[in-house]
């Protein structure tokens, strides 16, 4: 994971133009009704990704929570603001952004906002993977202040390292994306609840840093 930002490109502006996680929802719903993506970036083939990946967001919201990541969230000291790099056509956000705000929903302490990477450069730039604009990437700050307290994404590490793997094998990009979404539909939020475990407690003691 890359170094933090030494100056916060998240600004009450950026958090302004954001879109809670049903209105991102709806964003992706008339997108697919108009056979579009999310974005700047319109193809056919986005389009076709977005319009598969509506279902699977509909179901990952659903994926069951683990109780004592669930209590962490609700026993935050400090509230929080997640604040998400998407689009529509990603495959790790239609699997990992529904989980997230799931958990978020669970809490009067988490409240989780979206933004798209097209319409927000400047974050994407920010909070970079390995040099690459990989998303979902989310971004934890303190509700009140703005300040960064860590992030994550696009994936957690054992998928990660799949999908690395998968890549050294030079498939027809269909074929690898059926293969990478697959696997991590499969873990069914398993580890990035798990990561989740370890990062929150991180980002309570920055938020009382």
């Amino acid at each position: 994971m890359d170094a933090q930002p030494n100056e916060n490109v998240i600004t009450p502006a950026v958090v302004a133009q954001s879109l809670s996680f049903e209105g991102y929802m709806n964003l992706v719903r008339e997108a697919v009704a108009q056979e579009k993506t999310t974005g700047a970036e319109q193809s056919a083939f986005l389009a076709q990704l977005t319009k598969d990946n509506l279902a699977i967001m509909e179901r990952t919201y659903q994926t069951p929570l683990q109780p004592e990541l669930v209590t962490l969230v609700q026993e935050l000291p400090q509230a929080q603001l997640w604040l998400v790099l998407t689009e529509g056509w990603c495959g790790d956000a239609a699997v990992h952004v529904p989980v997230l705000a799931a958990l978020a929903d669970q809490s009067d302490k988490v409240e989780l906002r979206t933004i798209l990477r097209t319409e927000q450069p400047a974050v994407m730039d920010a909070y970079l993977t390995n040099g690459g604009k990989s998303i979902p990437k989310l971004i934890a700050l303190d509700a009140e202040t703005l300040t960064p307290l860590g992030s994550w994404g696009p994936r957690p590490q054992v998928l990660q390292e799949y999908v690395l793997d998968l890549k050294k094998q030079e498939l027809p990009m269909l074929e690898f994306i059926k293969k990478a979404l697959g696997y991590s539909e499969a873990d069914n939020g398993h580890a990035l609840q798990a990561e989740l475990r370890e990062l929150l407690p991180q980002w309570t003691r920055a938020a009382r840093a």
